[in-house]
C-alpha cells in the first residue's frame, strides 16, 4: 500500500489515481484542484477538509462532473466540490464511503448516486439542482445537510435505503421526495422547504421526523402512496393562505397508510387533511392535532 500526496508526489489527483493500485491512499493538500475519476478499486482519497481542499476547474475526464466514482470500495473524505456544469459528485459504483464532502454551486445535482450499498456521512450540499439524487439500492445517508438547492433537498428513488438524522432546509421544491418503496426516514429535520416530505410510492417508514415551516404541506401522501407508516412526527407551521397545503395531506387515492401518533399544530389550512375516500381508506390513530378535514382524524 502506497500513500501519494498531491501536488507533492503527483501534480494532479488524476495522476495520483492513474499511478495507484487497489488499497493505496491519496492525500490532497489544501488548495484548488481539477476534477477526477476514481477508476481504481479500493482507493482512499482524503482532502484537508471542507473549504480547504477544493475541487473546481476542469471536470473529471470524459464528463462535465467534478468527481466521478466508477470503482467499488472507494473512500472520499474531507473536501469541497464546486462550480461544475453537471453534477458535483457522480457515483456509479458500489460499497463506497463518502464522508465530509461538500458540493455546492454545481449546475446539476450536488451528489448523484446510482450505486448500491453506499454510505454518506456528514456531507453538505447547497446551491445545486437536487442536493442529493439517489437512484440505487440499499444506500444510507446519515447526518448530512442539504440546503438552498433549486429543486429537492433529497430526491430518493432508491429501494431499501435509509435517511437518518439529516437536515433539509430552504430548498425550492421538496425537502424530501420519495419515489421507490421500502425506505426508512428516521429523525430527520425538514425545515422551510416548499413541501417538507412528498411520498410518491409504497412501504415507507416515516418515523420521528421534525417537519416545520414548509411553504406548502408538511407531509404529502400523493395518489400513488400506499402501505406507508407516518408515525410519531412533529409537524408544525406548514402551509399558507396562498397555495394552501396542510400539516399532513393525504390525497384521495392514497390507501392502506397508517398515520398515527403525530403531533401536528398550527398548520394551514388543517393539521391533517384527507381527501375522501382517503379519510376511510387509511388508518388515523392517536394523532395530537388541533383540527382536521374531515373532522375526527385527531384525538
Amino acid at each position: 500500500m502506497v500513500l501519494r500526496i498531491v501536488p507533492t508526489d503527483e501534480p494532479t489527483v488524476q495522476d495520483a489515481i492513474d499511478a495507484s493500485s487497489p488499497g493505496d491512499s491519496i492525500k490532497i493538500l489544501a488548495g484548488t484542484f481539477d476534477g477526477f475519476e476514481v477508476d481504481v478499486e479500493n482507493l482512499k482519497i482524503f482532502g484537508c477538509g471542507i473549504d480547504r481542499t477544493i475541487i473546481a476547474g476542469a471536470p473529471a475526464q470524459g464528463s462535465n462532473d467534478g468527481v466521478v466514482v466508477s470503482a467499488n470500495r472507494t473512500t472520499l473524505q474531507g473536501f469541497t466540490v464546486q462550480g461544475f456544469a453537471d453534477d458535483g459528485t457522480f457515483i456509479s459504483s458500489n460499497t463506497n464511503l463518502i464522508k465530509e464532502i461538500e458540493t455546492k454551486l454545481n449546475s446539476g445535482d450536488g451528489i448523484f448516486n446510482v450505486g448500491e450499498n453506499n454510505l454518506f456521512i456528514k456531507c453538505k450540499t447547497s446551491l445545486n439542482s437536487d442536493g442529493f439524487d439517489s437512484n440505487g439500492t440499499n444506500n444510507c445517508i446519515i447526518n448530512c445537510e442539504s440546503s438552498q438547492n433549486s429543486n429537492d433537498g433529497y430526491s430518493i428513488s432508491d429501494e431499501r435505503s435509509k435517511l437518518l438524522f439529516n437536515l433539509a432546509k430552504n430548498n425550492t421544491s421538496d425537502g424530501l421526495d420519495l419515489d421507490e418503496p421500502f425506505t426508512t426516514i428516521l429523525q430527520n429535520k425538514f425545515l422551510g422547504n416548499n413541501c417538507g416530505i412528498q411520498i410518491d410510492d409504497d412501504n415507507h417508514n416515516i418515523i420521528g421526523n421534525s417537519v416545520c415551516d414548509n411553504f406548502e404541506s408538511g407531509i404529502l401522501l400523493d395518489n400513488n402512496a400506499d402501505f406507508n407508516a407516518v408515525d410519531s412526527n412533529i409537524v408544525k407551521n406548514n402551509g399558507n393562505d396562498v397555495t394552501g397545503g396542510s400539516g399532513i395531506f393525504v390525497d384521495s387515492s392514497a390507501e392502506d397508510n397508517t398515520i398515527r401518533f403525530n403531533k401536528a399544530r398550527n398548520n394551514f389550512e388543517f393539521d391533517i387533511e384527507a381527501i375522501p375516500p382517503a379519510d376511510t381508506a387509511n388508518t388515523f390513530d392517536g394523532n395530537q392535532c388541533g383540527n382536521s378535514d374531515p373532522p375526527g382524524l385527531c384525538t
